[in-house]
């Protein structure tokens, strides 16, 4: 990250003894940020898992040091870590994640309930709503869901409830597939997940 800011210095210095005009030294600086960007912060924009853990791994954003322990599996660790964030939408949002990990639907709404109207709120309570049975609520805050892949998780969770293990790991695979950043390393958290599961059923791999 340092040497990213280090390359805008010089960019903007070599742009200003260039005496070049500002709008022209605001374009340059534009377009470096929004070249470089995915490079320096993989999780928006990075096929490249590994790189994005290790991403998570390093940084010192409490969040993101939660999200690595969580996706990789130390439950313990992602609880310690979420418990001893500051309060505020960031540490919601982890206690959220590991509720219903743990199936504590009921105080993950709690926490859901108190929080801005959103697409994770819409989300994770459909999801929540439907581990319930409660297919009316379900319905209701699915269609708030405005994204398409946070919809196809859903309907990949729907097809998966009604026995289509297949079809909904087919679905999952070609989303990943596509996706790119946290919404690639959320997806296939979801498949390890799935697997985990289907073996644990004595299902093995489908």
């Amino acid at each position: 990250m340092l040497l990213w800011y280090i390359a805008l210095f010089f960019i903007a210095l070599i742009l200003g003894l260039l005496d070049v005009s500002p709008a022209f030294t605001f374009l340059v600086i534009a377009v470096y940020i929004i070249l470089s960007i995915p490079y320096v912060i993989p999780i928006i924009w990075s096929r490249d898992t590994e790189k994005m853990m290790n991403y998570l791994k390093k940084s010192r954003n409490a969040y993101y040091k939660f999200l690595y322990q969580f996706l990789n599996g130390d439950e313990e660790e992602a609880e310690k870590i979420a418990q001893g964030m500051r309060e505020g939408r960031m540490k919601d949002m982890a206690l959220v994640m590991l509720h219903i990990h743990q199936k504590k639907h009921r105080e993950a709404k709690l926490i859901l309930k108190k929080m801005k109207d959103g697409l994770f709120k819409n989300y994770y309570l459909a999801a929540v709503l439907f581990e319930e049975g409660d297919m009316d609520g379900y319905d209701l805050y699915k269609k708030k869901v405005t994204d398409a892949d946070y919809r196809k998780w859903l309907e990949i969770e729907e097809a998966v409830r009604k026995g289509n293990r297949t079809e909904g790991l087919k679905m999952l695979d070609e989303q990943i597939a596509r996706l790119r950043g946290m919404k690639l390393l959320s997806a296939v958290h979801y498949r390890n997940e799935f697997l985990k599961n289907s073996i644990s059923q004595g299902e093995g791999k489908e």
